[in-house]
């Protein structure tokens, strides 16, 4: 029963545990088909340079032996290190102390004078009065971020700017 040389060569790396490109690393080393085989190479460079498969005609003729995968020595072999780390429970916790109730308040407090501050207001105000040339909330905070003059309009290309003024005037 002949085997292509495909099939033979999987075989033979999956029997030595290796890839293409790890086996043919090996080649350089061997100018003939005998020495590679000697070496238990699978592969060869010939006169040209060339890499190519150490195979006899003969080996193709063999019937292919069944593979049994590589084993790992033992110094192959790592155990990992494997960490637990317990999470806090979600939501609110009846048994919390009494420090960590005031650090909660703390931080409502700071949150609550950022809102309060006087850039929220004056965006707030400022919204109320141009409220209806803007389709929605973010694109008016663009705006209002940019300044006067830099409008959605001149955002997206609808202004003329000094080209169109330069072609009117040829």
């Amino acid at each position: 029963m002949a085997v292509t040389l495909r099939k033979y060569l999987n075989n033979q790396l999956k029997a030595k545990g290796l890839t293409v490109k790890e086996a043919q690393k090996n080649a350089g080393k061997y100018k003939s088909i005998s020495a590679a085989k000697k070496a238990g190479s699978l592969y060869y460079t010939n006169k040209n340079g060339k890499v190519m498969a150490a195979v006899y005609a003969e080996d193709l003729k063999k019937p292919l032996k069944p593979n049994e995968p590589p084993v790992a020595k033992p110094s192959e072999l790592t155990i990992k290190k494997v960490t637990v780390t317990k999470l806090p429970p979600k939501g609110p916790v009846i048994g919390r102390s009494l420090g960590e109730r005031e650090d909660i308040s703390k931080i409502k407090k700071v949150v609550e004078k950022a809102l309060a501050s006087p850039k929220a207001t004056k965006f707030d105000k400022w919204y109320k009065k141009n409220k209806s040339k803007y389709k929605t909330k973010a694109k008016a905070m663009e705006a209002y971020k940019k300044g006067p003059g830099r409008t959605e309009s001149t955002r997206y290309g609808n202004s003329k700017g000094s080209l169109q003024k330069k072609l009117k005037s040829n």
